[in-house]
């Protein structure tokens, strides 16, 4: 490799970390919108009437259906028009709608703003895949997924602990305000720094760069003539494509269900937690995802499988919520819940190898729609999961009532807790039936 093309790369590795920067930064909001609801739900119930854990998990719900609906568009909007444009229209409709729910006076308030929030962030994780596919090596994809991963998941901090000292402080209303500066923030910051692919700094695709470095790289057809509906069925119709998706769905939907709207009630109603100790279990919950999101990636990256860690991890999160199930009836001793909330931020790590498991199964070119649809299933599950927790825990409420709030009993959170098994059961099953790709394109 002649000194060119050394200065050449070295400029291209500098590059994109400046990229990377406020993309992380960015995605903090998708996750703060995913998990604030928890925190601030018994707030909402109060304030709003919501008077069933149904309704509440609907409201809660609306983000993630919204969030599902919008991935396979996102990836369209990431192959065809850019990241730079579409994280930016994103941000900027994320921000009208945290100010819409910080400000609403009623229930359709409430959902429109969710609603927009949820539009605007659910086009920010697939073109930041997108950016991965353009300036990052083959080998380096699961590591910065991993890496993306914790970025985000420091707006999962944000929305316990903190959260809860915000709004016990100064209301809920207040967070959300906050959150809506931010995303504005955030999109005049991408506006400025992000751009697309190498190519629009005058630099080499990352495929070059891999030749030159001698690593094995297929040479695909881009087929840009092909329209959107070919891709898009191309990619639909690869039975490949379907296995991470439905292991997503499972699996992130019994995560969220708990880490994202119910666990902070569990705490509260069963062990009779204050909502800042409620918010700090779920703390532990953040700090296994944030561990174990880069330590899955690098993992997987470093043996060159996909599958094999997926599964592992995955079983271990069976394993852990098992434990939460059965253990003297769903109230483990009040020692062991870090550990347990550890355990499954931990184990919902092995989702984060999914979008590489189906990205591997599918042309290159394709990467932001074959991300948008498999990415989706996690979306699917939470918007199903949150809502289904909650109708077993209205079907076994008793009757008890505090401040205009349903008291749920741990009989009913342990019968709830019995159909997130089920579900993960399913997961470990999905997850075994995906094509183990050893971390190289196959298709």
């Amino acid at each position: 490799m002649n000194e060119e093309w050394q200065q050449k790369i070295k400029r291209l590795n500098r590059k994109r970390w400046i990229i990377w920067i406020p993309l992380a930064f960015a995605f903090w909001a998708s996750y703060f919108h995913r998990t604030a609801t928890g925190v601030v739900a018994d707030s909402l119930m109060q304030e709003f009437s919501i008077t069933r854990a149904s309704q509440m998990g609907e409201l809660a719900s609306v983000y993630f259906y919204t969030y599902a609906a919008m991935q396979i568009p996102a990836g369209i909007l990431a192959d065809f028009y850019g990241p730079r444009r579409t994280i930016t229209l994103g941000l900027l409709i994320a921000s009208l709608g945290a100010a819409i729910f910080g400000w609403a006076e009623g229930l359709p308030a409430l959902y429109a703003g969710r609603i927009l929030s949820s539009l605007g962030v659910s086009l920010i994780y697939i073109n930041i895949v997108k950016i991965h596919a353009e300036w990052f090596r083959v080998r380096e994809f699961a590591t910065m997924t991993g890496l993306t991963v914790v970025a985000g998941s420091f707006g999962f901090l944000l929305a316990t602990t903190p959260l809860a000292v915000v709004v016990d402080m100064y209301g809920w209303r207040i967070s959300f305000l906050v959150i809506a500066i931010y995303s504005l923030v955030m999109a005049v910051s991408c506006w400025v720094l992000v751009r697309d692919r190498p190519a629009d700094v005058g630099l080499p695709s990352i495929a070059e760069v891999e030749i030159q470095e001698g690593a094995l790289v297929k040479n695909f057809p881009r087929s840009d003539s092909c329209s959107v509906g070919e891709n898009l069925k191309a990619v639909i119709r690869n039975p490949y494509t379907w296995w991470p998706f439905f292991a997503s769905v499972t699996i992130y939907g019994v995560y969220m269900s708990f880490m994202g709207l119910w666990g902070i009630p569990y705490f509260m109603q069963v062990y009779g937690m204050s909502k800042i100790a409620a918010a700090n279990h779920i703390l532990l919950v953040v700090m296994g995802t944030m561990i174990g999101g880069p330590l899955i990636g690098i993992l997987s990256d470093r043996l060159g499988l996909r599958r094999g860690p997926n599964l592992w991890v995955s079983v271990g999160f069976l394993m852990v919520w098992l434990l939460l199930t059965v253990w003297n009836a769903g109230k483990p001793p009040m020692w062991a819940l870090y550990p347990i909330c550890f355990g499954i931020g931990l184990g919902m790590s092995g989702v984060n190898l999914n979008v590489a498991c189906g990205k591997e199964v599918n042309p290159p070119h394709m990467t932001g729609i074959v991300a948008g649809i498999v990415n989706s299933g996690s979306f699917v599950g939470a918007a199903l999961m949150q809502p289904a927790f909650g109708w077993v825990l209205d079907r076994n409420w008793q009757g008890t009532v505090e401040l205009g709030v349903r008291i749920y009993s741990l009989e009913a959170y342990q019968s709830a807790f019995c159909l997130c098994a089920v579900i993960l059961v399913l997961g470990v099953i999905c997850t075994l039936l995906i094509k183990e790709t050893r971390g190289v394109n196959i298709s």
